[in-house]
């Protein structure tokens, strides 16, 4: 059912509130085509869509139907004002900002929600604003690169060569259609060994040392239960273990095993993997090499400690978040020290003149993030603002992580829930409205108690464990009853229809667009079973590899050539989808876009910019061909305050010291102000970004018709007032 009236896209009368900050701001907020802009008289806030995590909808509590006395309930203009603000949309940014909004119109309130969401959720990466943004070359050349590495040339480089095999993207779609491998493999062979490897993705140099040891990578081989093994796959192998022998032949009676073949997943996800037909190289047929697992956890266990994370950063104060976070139960350093254990491993292996090969499950995560962290520490060029762009399109945009699904630049409609908040009587007998948070808390809820005996005899107990039990047989309950509550809300009464939600159909958590695949999902009396396939594949992969790259910045100040500024804009950019850097999930689905030629290079900007990224500590090397190995500290991993604080150039009042300083290690908030800033206005419309200082960004003409209208012409006629909507049948 279509919608009956106009959706508002200018609302006046918004008030916004940051969490865990007490200052609220009454302004306009407006919805353009790629933006939700909040002004007021001393904040000018801009998100784009695809920076929205998720968001809740707070419907206010039930109007009641009849007074005391059982006659018809009326309501005044500043009944129904004071009832709306009881609604909110609270919102969680990637960048970790958390924002809430009330409105005096309810009706304007629901238009917000359903018009984000909307436009949040898109069905095509061609809706995204790099599209409209504008067009700019990244500079990247895979075959300059490899040839400034020695591909090719004479040394160790003579014994390798860049094949064109997978051009057209025939050979593994999420390849480049350049690959480097060894020179005495031909494509027939790489052909067959590809068979044997997940997604084809065969082994391929990834990076040669000067020194003349590789590190390689590849996905996990397809072993499964019978234990196969590829000739072919070990041949290649083989073959790259021999280009730093002087002849390049594999040596005869050599078996020390040197070389390491390096497995990023826990040793136990390795094993499980050979029930579907994966697993790990079996050891008996790769001469030379040892395997070494790493117990790298997957991108579904990232995806909860960021989670973790998140909510804990949420409902922290503005003080003291750093504390409260070290002390959640995220684990998020934990899983940055291992990260770091890994490259540390490799480093070490290819600066003693050992070959590498890297590989995880399908070898566009784990992988990456090895591979890259690892050529950080090993070359200096990589330290470089220009080679750093250059990592990042190599080991990441080329060799096909997945920025599309890891990101969600999609949106995803599951994280865009509705709820209500409830009116319950006071002990006093007066009604109190309790608003239901958009997660669940551990609280113990008064209006709900445990079972007195029960709860008795947990409260009896002095030990540990008696209050432990007792606090989380509450949180229990209040899950449960928070459960009870979103259900009561969502569930589909055909004895009383809900206006809200015919219309604004999209809304319902079991919602399914007309042009929606052919395959309905699967449904069960009103509910979805499980969650879509790309969210559930979202995992901030790349944001572990940037706070990676931070830890190694702080342990080696004069190492880099950029500073904290650049890695904070990166991570920004990572969710606005305002360049195609950060778009689709290889190569053949970016050339199948023509994101090359429709969307702009984040590297192209960066290079405009390149004084404001400098670190004046940095030390050059006096030779370009000189090699600096610097070693990852695994023991000396410390929070990333300024990337959490989600402090926002738009809030640099709330941000603690002048000068907008985020968190306790006194970076400055300003660190993303011009990507906020004149980095995003393009030559015919302004910023992607949060703070607009100069130009707007294109907008239709304001229409009255599109308007919250004045708060005196609200009715409690209106359909989505009436009391039959928010009083109970009876």
């Amino acid at each position: 059912m279509e919608h009956t009236h106009t959706r508002a896209t200018t609302v006046e009368q918004v008030r916004l509130v940051r969490s865990g900050h007490s200052t609220e701001y009454l302004g306009t907020l407006q919805l353009t085509a790629h933006h939700l802009t909040f002004t007021a008289d001393t904040l000018e806030l801009r998100i784009g869509y695809p920076q929205i995590h998720s968001a809740v909808l707070l419907r206010p509590p039930r109007l009641a139907r009849r007074d005391s006395e059982q006659n018809a309930r009326t309501y005044s203009a500043e009944e129904l004002a004071a009832w709306a603000l009881e609604g909110a949309i609270s919102m969680r940014c990637h960048h970790f900002l958390f924002v809430t909004l009330r409105c005096v119109d309810v009706r304007a309130l629901y238009d917000v929600f359903a018009t984000v969401k909307q436009r949040a959720c898109v069905a095509s990466l061609a809706q995204l604003y790099a599209f409209d943004y504008g067009h700019s070359e990244s500079g990247f050349d895979m075959r300059r690169e490899f040839e400034r590495q020695g591909v090719g040339a004479e040394g160790a480089g003579r014994f390798w060569r860049l094949s064109e095999i997978n051009g057209g993207f025939q050979l593994c779609a999420t390849y480049p259609a350049l690959v480097g491998v060894p020179a005495k493999i031909s494509d027939t062979t790489l052909t067959y060994a590809a068979r044997y490897r997940s997604k084809s993705r065969l082994p391929v140099l990834s990076y040669l040392h000067a020194n003349g040891a590789s590190m390689t990578r590849a996905s996990q081989p397809m072993v499964g239960l019978k234990q196969a093994r590829s000739v072919q796959d070990e041949k290649l192998v083989e073959a790259i273990l021999a280009t730093s022998e002087p002849d390049g032949t594999p040596p005869r009676f050599k078996y020390e095993r040197e070389h390491i073949i390096i497995d990023a997943r826990p040793t136990t996800n390795a094993v499980a993997n050979r029930a579907v037909g994966a697993g790990s190289e079996n050891m008996d047929h790769y001469r030379r090499c040892r395997k070494e697992y790493l117990g790298i956890d997957n991108i579904h266990v990232m995806r909860d400690s960021l989670n973790k994370l998140a909510e804990s950063l949420q409902h922290a104060p503005g003080a003291g978040v750093v504390a409260r976070i070290q002390g959640s139960k995220s684990a998020w350093l934990g899983h940055i020290e291992n990260i770091l254990v890994g490259a540390r491993s490799i480093v070490e292996a290819i600066d003693a003149g050992r070959h590498v090969l890297v590989h995880c499950s399908d070898g566009w995560d784990r992988t990456a993030q090895l591979t890259s962290l690892a050529q950080l520490c090993l070359d200096p060029h990589f330290r470089t603002l220009a080679g750093f762009a250059t990592l990042v399109e190599k080991e990441w945009v080329a060799f096909g992580h997945q920025f599309t699904l890891r990101c969600g630049h999609l949106g995803h409609a599951d994280r865009f829930r509705v709820t209500r908040a409830s009116r319950r009587r006071s002990s006093s007998g007066g009604d109190s409205t309790s608003n239901v948070s958009s997660e669940p808390r551990d609280e113990p809820d008064p209006e709900d108690p445990a079972p007195p005996g029960l709860d008795a005899l947990l409260q009896s107990g002095t030990t540990m464990f008696g209050r432990f039990a007792s606090r989380a047989l509450r949180g229990v309950q209040s899950r449960i009853s928070s459960a009870i509550q979103a259900a009561s809300d969502n569930l589909d009464d055909p004895d009383d229809v809900d206006p809200f939600f015919a219309e604004y159909p999209e809304l319902q958590p079991d919602y399914m667009a007309p042009d929606a695949a052919a395959t309905p999902q699967r449904r069960s009396n009103g509910f979805r079973l499980g969650r879509a396939k790309h969210d559930h594949e979202t995992s901030p992969v790349f944001q572990q590899f940037l706070d990676c790259v931070f830890q190694l910045w702080v342990q080696h100040p004069t190492m880099f050539e950029f500073n904290e500024r650049f890695l904070l804009d990166l991570f920004y950019h990572l969710h606005t989808a305002q360049f195609g850097t950060f778009l689709a999930n290889n190569m053949k689905e970016r050339a199948a876009l023509g994101l090359a030629q429709r969307t702009a290079s984040v590297w192209a900007w960066v290079r405009g910019r390149e004084s404001e990224y400098k670190n004046p500590l940095y030390q050059g090397d006096a030779s370009k061909r000189a090699v600096r190995v610097i070693v990852p500290n695994p023991k000396f991993v410390q929070y990333w305050s300024a990337l959490f604080a989600g402090c926002d150039p738009a809030f640099a009042g709330e941000c603690g010291s002048s000068g907008g300083s985020c968190g306790s290690s006194g970076v400055s908030c300003g660190s993303s102000s011009h990507a906020r800033d004149a980095l995003s206005l393009p030559p015919s419309s302004s910023s992607s970004a949060v703070v607009v200082a100069a130009g707007k960004e294109e907008e239709s003409p304001t229409d009255s018709s599109n308007s919250t209208p004045p708060i005196d012409k609200l009715s409690i006629d209106d359909p989505l007032l009436s009391s039959n909507i928010w009083a109970s049948s009876s």
